[in-house]
């Protein structure tokens, strides 16, 4: 929302290599929960120091996304049996964590036409960002 800087991702898709899936409802859920605290971390998530002492020790100060927040996730899962992992599985923790975060930024971009180079998007972050691109 151009008006007030705030992101609202509506839906990631997360392709994953994950080996062979023993347990394809596993690795979906981990999927799932990866994004969600990659979405978080993207668009709420503010860890804020000053001096040593951390500002945001607080659920009220460090946000975290609701249930509101956070994207539909649409799971794809490829299968190529890894050599060298337990019966072809891959471990994949981070994978779709990771590439979450430069998506986001990235999707903001091409609806703005303006790069930010520092997370999380905050609304102020965006807002600024927004007006300063402007002039």
């Amino acid at each position: 929302d151009p008006d007030t800087g705030h992101v609202h991702v509506l839906r990631v898709i997360s392709v994953n290599d994950v080996g062979r899936a023993i347990n394809p409802q596993q690795v979906e859920g981990q999927i799932e929960g990866a994004v969600a605290q990659s979405v978080g971390w993207t668009t709420h998530e503010n860890f804020v120091q000053r001096d040593g002492r951390v500002l945001t020790d607080q659920l009220s100060t460090y946000l975290i996304p609701t249930v509101v927040d956070v994207a539909e996730v649409g799971s794809v899962i490829l299968e190529f049996p890894d050599p060298q992992g337990p019966l072809g599985a891959r471990g994949m923790a981070e994978m779709p964590f990771i590439p979450t975060a430069p998506a986001i930024v990235a999707a903001v971009h091409d609806a703005t036409g303006v790069w930010f180079d520092e997370i999380p998007l905050t609304p102020e972050r965006v807002w600024r960002g927004l007006r300063a691109a402007a002039r």
